[in-house]
Parts: C-alpha cells; structure tokens; sequence
C-alpha cells in the first residue's frame, strides 16, 4: 500500500520505489532503525535517503 502511493506520488512505476524482492528482504528483516535498513540488500543511498524514514516508521509499528 505504502508502495503504491508514493510511487503514484512520485509520478514513477512501483518497482522504482522498491522491488519487490527489497520488500521481502525488509518484511524478513524489519529493520527500526535506519541503520539497519541501510543493511538491508537493495537499499542504496538515494533510496535511503528518500523512503528510509517512512520505511523504518512502518516496520517499527509492525507487531508479529
């Protein structure tokens, strides 16, 4: 869902937001902190800095 708005926010495809395969990695690990979603593979600087907030907010509110 997340997804999906801010790529139609951003006017690009969903895919240039996150791949589906960095989704897994980050739904595996749950990163809470940006550092350990810096960690997480497919997580390049730029996206980091663009979505690392708003990423690290969401896995942080998740509960198993």
């Amino acid at each position: 869902e997340w997804r999906l708005m801010t790529a139609r926010s951003d006017g690009v495809p969903a895919y240039v937001v996150a791949p589906d395969s960095l989704l897994l990695e980050i739904a595996d690990q749950r990163p809470t902190t940006v550092a350990a979603l810096r960690r997480v593979k497919g997580m390049g600087p730029s996206r980091l800095a663009r979505y690392g907030e708003e990423i690290v907010e969401i896995t942080g509110s998740l509960t198993d």
